[in-house]
């Protein structure tokens, strides 16, 4: 019975879930409420491989399900390590995400089931990947230190995974089952942030819900992400994500995968698409995130105009508290404006001083020192600067940077078959955040956004009207 089940690569896929069953159970002590919640979702992950057979399907489920959840281990290092002025930077922890464990599982099984993908990839980008990876390696043994080598590695496996998904995808596309199911869940998950970043910014605090990730905040504290609007304090949604902007950014990811979805099936099955739309919409205005709410309306505007010329209709959201909000960038109280300003004004020396070998993936803050700008309080602003393309030039070097955009552009031009609309407004999208945030590089969560953009836009560049007749037959 059992023989029948299982097959002997299904077996050595179930032992490295058991492996890393096993590795987590040492971290239950730390906190038993993110002990079960990661062991609830890698059963789930396990589970619908075992029904499934597929690890690309089952990988794929479970990153739709963790991703919202900011589920995140410390690894034990010398305090003194963390410390630029004296200050605790949490950027200079390392940590292992639950996103890190998937990945992890995901590779491994595919490397004991021999997959020939990875071949495909190393002849596809050969040069330009190589190129990358060893300067990642080089970089990695130069400085030997322990959260850039760790950086490194997920830059790497995130970028890795990316690359297999888009082969596997090129052959095996997704059926209309398949499809509903994956809009089922994004419909879920986006009720469920949005409800939760809702009562946040109704109640100005967390809910309590640190087992699943979420940040103690609470509006007028510092750390918190809130703003004052009609003399108010007002804490900004962040639903289990580690900043509003980047709940935010699910929320437009939603949006686009939600229009995807939309192009590729027909029926009664096209509510859920367009009810995932509205509500990613809607919620999103709570995270007061103005690059993302400004992206956001004008794909909604170039949208507005193609549904013209195609006599169909669209909504439209206008609140007091959003144009009080975007108003804010015109006067010079703006602090977040502010901030960013003076991070690329300290980002300049340091791209100086590091031109050749760079810092190293996440150590951008440390090497801020006692040059870190201060905010309108006075106190030291250490944070990355708020622009992945200067972030990585300062962290990567000038060679790490430029194999890097090789790579990118390598991936780009060998995949995207036509140039339509929304191939430009997801373009648009990335470099539009990358511009003013820092997510897409230096948290696990933006690394899979990232990604999913990138992916997006491939996906979009490709036949909709083929690949709709073919999941319907």
């Amino acid at each position: 019975m059992l023989k029948k089940f299982f097959k002997k690569k299904d077996i050595g896929i179930v032992l490295i879930f058991i492996f890393v069953f096993a590795v987590l159970s040492f971290f239950a002590k730390e906190s038993l409420g993110r002990y079960f919640s990661v062991l609830l979702f890698l059963i789930i992950f396990l589970l619908t491989f075992l029904f499934t057979k597929n690890i690309f399907f089952s990988f794929l489920t479970f990153l739709f399900l963790v991703l919202p959840f900011n589920i995140t281990y410390q690894l034990p290092i010398p305090f003194e390590e963390t410390l630029v002025n004296n200050i605790h930077v949490n950027y200079l922890v390392p940590t292992i995400s639950i996103l890190d464990l998937g990945v992890f599982i995901f590779l491994t099984s595919l490397l004991i089931t021999k997959n020939n993908l990875s071949k495909i990839i190393f002849y596809k980008y050969k040069t330009s990947f190589l190129l990358f990876t060893i300067f990642l390696l080089i970089q990695s043994i130069l400085f030997r230190d322990v959260l850039v080598a760790l950086n490194s590695l997920r830059f790497f496996s995130y970028l890795f995974s990316f690359l297999l998904f888009l082969e596997y995808f090129k052959t095996t596309k997704l059926t209309k089952k398949q499809i509903v199911f994956c809009s089922t869940t994004l419909l879920l998950l986006i009720l469920v942030q949005g409800i939760i970043g809702y009562l946040q910014f109704q109640k100005g605090t967390s809910l309590g819900l640190k087992f699943l990730g979420e940040s103690e905040v609470a509006a007028g504290l510092l750390g918190s992400s809130f703003i004052s609007l009609s003399g108010k304090a007002i804490l900004r949604a962040y639903g289990t994500f580690p900043h509003p902007n980047i709940l935010a950014g699910f929320f437009l990811l939603s949006f686009f995968l939600s229009i995807y979805f939309l192009k590729q099936i027909e029926g009664k099955c096209r509510i859920l698409p367009t009810i995932n739309m509205i509500f990613a919409f809607m919620f999103m205005m709570f995270t007061f995130s103005r690059s993302t709410i400004f992206l956001l309306a004008i794909t909604l505007f170039v949208l507005l105009l193609h549904l013209i010329f195609t006599k169909k209709k669209l909504f439209s959201l206008s609140t007091p508290l959003l144009l009080e909000r975007f108003s804010l960038l015109f006067q010079k109280i703006d602090t977040g404006v502010i901030d960013r300003k003076n991070l690329l004004k300290a980002s300049l020396p340091i791209i100086k001083k590091n031109i050749l070998e760079g810092t190293g993936l996440g150590k951008f803050v440390e090497h801020m020192g006692e040059k870190a700008p201060l905010t309108g309080k006075g106190l030291y602003l250490l944070q990355p600067v708020h622009n992945i393309f200067v972030l990585l030039l300062a962290e990567f070097g000038i060679f790490g940077f430029l194999s890097f955009l090789f790579l990118l552009f390598d991936i780009l031009r060998k995949n995207i078959q036509k140039i339509n609309i929304f191939v430009l407004l997801i373009f648009l999208t990335v470099v539009g955040i990358g511009l003013v945030d820092h997510y897409f590089v230096t948290l696990p969560q933006g690394l899979v956004l990232f990604w999913m953009f990138v992916g997006l836009v491939i996906l979009f560049s490709e036949d909709l009207r083929k690949n709709k007749k073919n999941i319907d037959n």
